[in-house]
């Protein structure tokens, strides 16, 4: 029987397709990650006249990617860029606006699947790729009534729960 080189040719081309999908969404995420990277020396070329318009105390704290407590929205965005999360608050005090920066972590798993191949009337084995995406904060700034009143960096990451408190 010749049907060896064959086989293993058909449960090549097999996986090859199964893979498609997973290999395509891995680049996608890839170029959208790329996208979404944003300099501190880009955002602050695009955004000079709203630099000017700061405190020299502050200029100089923006432009090394610093913050302190009392800068404006504007002022946070342009050191720390887009925050990946919003929640907003209204309380007695006023309005609080919480900023979360969070970055994602892939972690790639297989899982042994069977099928049956019909073709050559036999159960085959497949070990299947999925992704597990965890979300982790690294930092976290809270304007309350437009001004910065804190701001938190974590020096190891922390769960990013949507939806639920995260003091």
């Amino acid at each position: 029987m010749s049907s060896g080189p064959q086989l293993n040719n058909d449960l090549q081309q097999e996986l090859k397709v199964k893979h498609l999908p997973f290999l395509a969404g891995s680049l996608l995420l890839c170029l959208m990650l790329l996208a979404g990277c944003e300099t501190l020396d880009n955002r602050l070329a695009r955004n000079q006249e709203l630099l000017k318009n700061s405190p020299a105390e502050h200029q100089s704290l923006i432009q090394q990617g610093r913050i302190q407590v009392g800068f404006t929205p504007t002022e946070v965005y342009l050191a720390w860029g887009a925050p990946t999360h919003k929640a907003f608050t209204e309380n007695a005090q006023g309005s609080e606006e919480t900023w979360f920066y969070t970055l994602t972590q892939a972690e790639t798993y297989y899982r042994e699947e069977r099928y049956y191949d019909r073709r050559y009337d036999m159960w085959r084995y497949v070990d299947r790729p999925y992704q597990l995406y965890l979300e982790y904060i690294f930092q976290e700034a809270i304007f309350i009534n437009g001004a910065l009143s804190s701001f938190t960096i974590y020096p190891s990451y922390k769960p990013y729960l949507s939806g639920q408190s995260l003091r």
